[in-house]
This record gives C-alpha cells, structure tokens and sequence, in this order.
C-alpha cells in the first residue's frame, strides 16, 4: 500500500502535468509568460509544472491566472483526477472535458447543416435542406447526444 507522502508526490505530479496542459491549451509557449500572467515568480511556476511543493497563494494565484475554478489545485492536491476551470469544463491528463448547452446544441446544428448544405449544393431546396437537417438530428438522438426534449 502506498505511504501519503508516496500519495501527497503523486497527486503534485499530477497536478504539474495537468497545469502544462493548461499552459497548453491557453497557447503559452514560455513558462516565463505563464509566470507572470499568474503573478507569480517563473521559478515558482516551474516548480509547479515539476510537481514540486508551493505555497497555498501561489496555487491560489496559479487557478486566477490560468481561469481555473478556484479551489481546484486543492482538489487535484487531494486526489481529483481533473482540473476544474472556470467555464465549467473540465482537464484530465491527456484530454478535455467541456460541458455543452444542449439547448443550444439543436439550432446550432440546423445553422450548420443549412451552412454547408448551400455551399455544397447551391441549388438545395428547403424542403431537402430541412429533410437533411431533420436527419442529422434524429441521429444525434438514436445515438444519446440529444433527447426528444431537445427539440426547438
């Protein structure tokens, strides 16, 4: 069985690649950028990355800096497997995970269909384009992305 301390580096090495991938997503390319947009030192920031132990205001600063939900280094810290951001989505190392408006999901979809219907076709006719968006959207359904309720 592991010792916390075995536990406690885990999580630190966790969190550092979750917040490179942050540093990733967000187009900084120089940890001494990411640094600075989070007010902190870049030797701080690197020990961060490394999975080196900081102090709680320098994580505090990190989460304001990188637009994560405040309280999520914590999280990560004490065993969470993602990093909570600010817009409801979600980081695990090596992907995302983004909540998506469902209400909004259908219209967009027609927007899209109709879009790319046109410009492949020029000549479509509104009832094809509507059979064709109608289409899109069952499948969406069939396969669990929309429910029934979802229609507009």
């Amino acid at each position: 069985m592991a010792s916390t301390s075995d536990d406690t580096a885990r999580h630190r090495r966790r969190l550092g690649a979750l917040v490179l991938q942050r540093r990733t997503m967000l187009g900084i390319t120089d940890k001494r950028d990411a640094a600075k947009r989070c007010s902190i030192s870049v030797t701080t920031y690197t020990k961060i990355e490394n999975g080196d132990s900081v102090n709680p205001l320098s994580y505090a600063k990190l989460e304001a800096g990188f637009e994560l939900r405040g309280g999520a280094t914590r999280a990560v810290l004490d065993g969470e497997e993602s990093l909570a951001l600010e817009d409801g989505g979600e980081i695990y190392v090596g992907g995302r995970s983004a909540r998506v408006d469902l209400q909004g999901l259908e219209p967009a979809v027609r927007e899209a269909v109709t879009k790319w219907a046109r410009l492949v076709r020029p000549d479509i006719t509104l009832g094809e384009d509507q059979a064709m968006t109608d289409g899109v959207l069952e499948e969406l359904r069939r396969h669990g992305f929309l429910s029934d309720s979802d229609n507009s």
